[in-house]
């Protein structure tokens, strides 16, 4: 479901937030198709860094403000002159993870967070093959042990969802695809209120 994001901050858990996205499956299973084809299009097409760890959207963003409350960073013109014409800076928080800071694009959430590369808790992982991933779940296709058993079904679903070219093969053992899908797979293993499997 659509998450508030307070002010200033700008934050997408869609394409960073691992715990969210676990939330939204159960969401969009309930969806028509057009809203979740437009609601994965936010994932965008590049590699991400995705957050694993155990702060939540909320915790993240009070975390954060705390940080420039603390700076006595309290507009865009002191957030602006704190950046100091960098692209970005970094901030880390309770957790240890660190977080890349930037402007944001809107004069009332100007402060632009995402999880920084290679930090604590974080993983990288190819915004196709998140969607592909989501998207298998919330068509309650499951790749189990293998892709190749359900190699047509995998396909279906990437290029009828999500716009994608067919895989060939996908079993390798370093098969991005496979271990993210096991990283949500384990998830709903030790957590059985997780909608993943419903």
């Amino acid at each position: 479901m659509p998450v508030k994001i307070p002010v200033p901050i700008t934050f997408n858990p869609q394409k960073h937030h691992f715990r969210f996205l676990l939330s939204e499956i159960g969401y969009w299973k309930t969806m028509e198709l057009p809203k979740v084809k437009n609601d994965l299009l936010l994932i965008g097409n590049n590699l991400i860094d995705f957050y694993l760890g155990s702060l939540s959207v909320q915790q993240i963003c009070n975390e954060s403000i705390r940080f420039f409350q603390q700076k006595e960073i309290n507009d865009e013109e002191k957030f602006t002159h704190w950046l100091k014409g960098a692209n970005y800076k970094k901030m880390t928080l309770s957790d240890q993870s660190e977080w890349l800071v930037k402007k944001g694009n809107s004069h009332t959430h100007y402060i632009h967070i995402h999880p920084a590369k290679f930090s604590k808790h974080t993983i990288r992982v190819r915004a196709a093959t998140l969607k592909t991933v989501i998207a298998l779940l919330v068509n309650s296709v499951s790749i189990q042990k293998s892709i190749s058993k359900n190699l047509l079904s995998i396909n279906s679903v990437r290029e009828k969802m999500l716009g994608l070219s067919p895989i060939k093969s996908a079993d390798e053992p370093d098969s991005g695809i496979l271990r993210l899908w096991r990283l949500f797979e384990n998830y709903a293993q030790t957590d059985p209120s997780l909608p993943l499997n419903t």
